[in-house]
C-alpha cells in the first residue's frame, strides 16, 4: 500500500447559474485532485478559506476523522448548521473523492454500493428568466413531476417577486 498522502491545497471556483454554485477542490501532494460541491449562500468562499488551514496537511483519505474536526472548529462560534456546514460538506465531497480515486473505486462503492442502476433527473426552474422555461423543460422529457410555487430569496434578485408568473407557467405544464 502507498505511503502518507497531504492536503496541499484547497481552492473554490464559483459558478453563477440560477443559484450562485460553489465547488471545492482538495489537492494533494500526489497529485490527486477531489472535487466537492456546496449549495450557495453569500461569504461561501471566504468560510472555505478560513477552513483551509484546519485541513493542509492532513491525510485526505481520513474523511470522518477531518469532518470531525472541521466540526469541532468552527462550533466554538455557535456554528453547528447553516452556511458552515455548506462549506464543510464541499469539503467532505471532495475529500470522498480522493479517497476513491486513490482507492480506484467509485464512490459509491465507498459508502455502501449500488443501490440503482438509474437515477431520474430533474430540471431545475426555479427563479429569474428560467421561469419562462418550464413549458420547453417539460417538452423535452426531462421528467417534470412536481413544481414548487415559493419564493426564493436571492441576494441578487434582479426583478420583484411575482406568484402569478409561477401560477400562470404551472397551468402551461399541464
Amino acid at each position: 500500500m502507498r505511503g502518507r498522502l497531504k492536503i496541499v491545497r484547497l481552492k473554490t471556483a464559483v459558478v453563477e447559474g440560477n443559484f450562485d454554485w460553489t465547488f471545492v477542490r482538495i489537492e494533494t501532494d500526489e497529485g490527486i485532485q477531489g472535487l466537492g460541491e456546496c449549495f450557495f449562500a453569500p461569504g461561501l468562499t471566504s468560510i472555505l478559506r478560513s477552513l483551509e488551514p484546519v485541513i493542509l496537511g492532513e491525510d485526505p483519505r481520513d474523511v470522518h476523522r477531518l469532518f470531525r474536526k472541521l466540526q469541532l472548529a468552527t462550533s466554538g462560534a455557535g456554528s453547528v448548521a447553516g452556511i458552515v456546514y455548506n462549506a464543510i460538506s464541499g469539503i467532505e465531497a471532495a475529500l470522498w473523492d480522493v479517497l476513491g480515486q486513490w482507492l480506484e473505486v467509485p464512490i459509491y462503492r465507498l459508502l455502501g454500493g449500488k443501490f440503482r442502476d438509474k437515477v431520474r433527473i430533474y430540471a431545475d426552474c426555479h427563479g429569474g428568466e428560467a421561469l419562462e422555461n418550464l413549458v420547453l423543460v417539460s417538452r423535452h422529457g426531462l421528467g417534470t413531476v412536481a413544481s414548487k410555487l415559493r419564493r426564493i430569496i436571492s441576494v441578487r434578485r434582479r426583478r420583484p417577486y411575482h406568484p402569478r408568473r409561477k401560477i400562470t407557467a404551472s397551468k402551461r405544464l399541464r
